[in-house]
């Protein structure tokens, strides 16, 4: 027994050997560290008169147990206590503006560190004090009498000001139905949305003291979409990859000069070929082409160019309109030379005889021919473009009723653009009708986007959009 009881004890010696040989020097205590303080919950913007609020605060560091004092303002400190938080009841303002206020909150270790943190924090006037109501505006919506296509995300944003409380408000907004509840949020978004006509939005602020703001509002029509934006150009990078910034901006481009119409997309690239079946659910296609693709087999261009029936001739035979942009058009929807009947050149964009499909004429300005409501001219944007010019086959005479929207210009110098003449942009109404359709012979995403935004406008109103 007294063998064991010795060995038990040897062992327990070893062990606190091992154990105390934990560190390279157990003998010297570890050193002192830096006491640090922080508030961790507070008010940091405007209470209202007579509230409650709470401040809460944690530290590191430090030596042994740490204490805390806080205080208002500049009064008094509170006891020393082990306490992380503190509860302010019933402040007050005596003032007419809201009243600068501050917190603070200081701490001391055993070893005698300490450290104070401040937050600062406005008090609200006494109610009555204040009876200037505050403002709300709308800030971003879609425009106001424009359609929206179903289905679509929509966003909102809002601002308000006040004489005493700043921008320190609460809002509540209403949309489809449903009120919200007092937030100080300022923008919104609403996925899928559902049809309405009209669909209304409004907005309005509440002050600390509760005085609220006259409501602003901004209504639209949300339906189906009637015009199908198709993009058949893929933008590829110095690797042949899909350049997606590229693809984007000209994308929101589109997006943008197509504002305030309901409006759904097609990427030909990405998604193949749209269907007789599913272009007909649209009034209007919007084909803006670059012709990378170009008139090869499964292109649209292919299909128009072949003989026979495309879903494109099928769209327009069934009462379509057709807005169809991009520099290369003509060359690649190549049918006979002068077009005849059954081309679609000849039959739906009304083009009687050209120079030859491959002959291109230099431009750098579309100049307006004076027939419509357009701008006087657009200079193509070296930037987009990457060239001072854009090329378009010339075009010698139109059939029926079709009326130049654009011609060739040229600078010289920097000099006012000189007028060729020579159309790169029509509107056709076949048999002096109504407009069916219209071919803008250059890059319109080389062009100052107001400017397209405005001519896209003029013939989309004359296919009755």
């Amino acid at each position: 027994m007294k063998k064991l009881l010795f060995l038990l004890i040897a062992g327990l010696m070893v062990g606190a050997f091992i154990i105390g040989c934990g560190t390279e020097d157990p003998w010297v205590t570890e050193p002192d560290t830096t006491l640090e303080l922080s508030i961790v919950s507070g008010p940091a913007d405007t209470v209202q008169y007579g509230s409650s609020v709470e401040f809460s605060w944690i530290s590191q560091g430090g030596v042994g147990a740490v204490t805390y004092q806080y205080r208002l303002g500049s009064g008094s400190w509170s006891t020393l206590a082990n306490t992380t938080s503190a509860r302010l009841d019933d402040l007050v303002n005596a003032g007419s503006a809201p009243a600068a206020q501050t917190f603070s909150v200081r701490s001391q270790d055993a070893g005698g560190q300490a450290d104070t943190v401040t937050q600062g924090f406005w008090v609200g006037v006494q109610p009555g004090g204040d009876v200037t109501a505050p403002t709300a505006a709308v800030t971003h919506s879609p425009v106001a009498g424009s359609y929206i296509a179903t289905g679509s995300n929509i966003s909102f944003a809002w601002e308000g000001s006040d004489a005493v409380d700043g921008n320190n408000l609460l809002y509540q907004y209403y949309f489809a139905g449903v009120t919200s509840a007092w937030v100080p949020a300022t923008t919104i978004t609403y996925s899928n949305i559902s049809a309405a006509n009209p669909a209304v939005f409004w907005v309005v602020s509440k002050d600390q003291a509760g005085n609220m703001s006259v409501p602003d509002s901004v209504s639209f029509i949300i339906q189906a979409a009637t015009i199908l934006y198709v993009d058949d150009y893929e933008w590829l990078d110095l690797n042949g990859v899909r350049d997606m910034p590229k693809e984007r901006d000209e994308k929101q481009f589109y997006r943008d000069a197509l504002e305030g119409y309901a409006f759904a997309e097609w990427d030909i690239s990405l998604q193949g070929m749209p269907d007789s079946a599913y272009i007909i659910t649209f009034s209007t296609v919007v084909w803006a082409s670059d012709s990378y693709l170009g008139d090869a087999a499964g292109t649209w261009w292919y299909d128009v160019g072949a003989p026979g029936e495309s879903s494109v001739h099928y769209f327009m035979d069934n009462g379509g309109h057709l807005l169809v942009t991009g520099a290369n058009i003509l060359q690649w929807i190549y049918n006979s030379n002068p077009p005849q009947a059954g081309d679609f050149e000849f039959d739906w964009l009304g083009i009687d005889s050209t120079a030859g499909w491959d002959y291109w004429g230099d431009f750098t300005w579309a100049v307006s021919a004076g027939n419509y409501a357009v701008p006087d001219s657009m200079k193509i944007d070296v930037g987009k473009n990457g060239d001072q010019t854009d090329m378009a086959e010339d075009i010698f005479a139109f059939r029926d009723s079709a009326v130049v929207v654009f011609t060739k210009g040229l600078d010289v110098d920097g000099a006012e653009p000189y007028d060729y003449g020579e159309s790169v942009g029509h509107i056709y109404y076949p048999g002096g009708g109504a407009a069916r359709s219209a071919m803008i012979n250059f890059d319109t995403y080389s062009m100052p986007l107001e400017s397209i935004k405005q001519t896209f406008g003029v013939i989309l109103t004359e296919f009755g959009e």
